[in-house]
């Protein structure tokens, strides 16, 4: 089962090294979808993007993708609400936007650095707010940078697992 799963990651760095640049975009599109979509298991696919792709252009890869997936989301999310709820949406949203108007960019930075809050219920929680969509793009940036960070240098590490294939446990 091993020798299985090990030579499925080396064919798919072999591949890598051969085809640099497209899978590089291929990873990145599949990202932004899966996180436009917010599906779970986000973090396998952030620390993967370390793992085959290095820190640094696993760390673009994560932050643009999740920022981009979470604008994605939250632009679909406000115009749905907005034309079933029209009424209910509208009140909720001006009374919120109101509380948090004077610091609206701190809340939004806030917001992405929680740590166990899963990406749908904070994309969710945005969608409440008036909030421009340039100012949340920036602060999804700025507050997820530290988590895509993390993983992307999680990453670069797991990719050590390869070269334990080829110890044995007399070594």
């Amino acid at each position: 089962m091993t020798e299985f799963i090990f030579s499925i990651i080396s064919n798919v760095n072999n591949f890598i090294h051969v085809y640099y640049i497209y899978s590089l975009c291929i990873y990145f599109i599949i990202s932004i979808c899966f996180f436009t979509f917010s599906l779970p298991g986000g973090p396998l696919l952030l620390i993967g993007s370390g793992f085959f792709f290095g820190f640094i252009p696993g760390f673009i890869i994560n932050i643009f993708s999740i920022s981009l997936g979470s604008l994605i989301f939250i632009i679909f999310s406000k115009t749905l609400l907005n034309k079933i709820f029209k009424k209910l949406y509208t009140k909720f949203s001006d009374k919120l936007s109101r509380y948090i108007k004077n610091s609206s960019f701190e809340y939004l930075i806030i917001i992405r650095l929680l740590l166990g809050v899963p990406l749908i219920v904070q994309n969710i929680s945005i969608t409440m707010l008036n909030v421009s969509k340039i100012k949340i793009f920036i602060s999804s940036l700025i507050g997820f940078s530290p988590l895509m960070l993390l993983f992307s240098y999680l990453g670069t590490y797991v990719s050590n697992i390869i070269e334990l294939k080829s110890y044995t446990f007399s070594q």
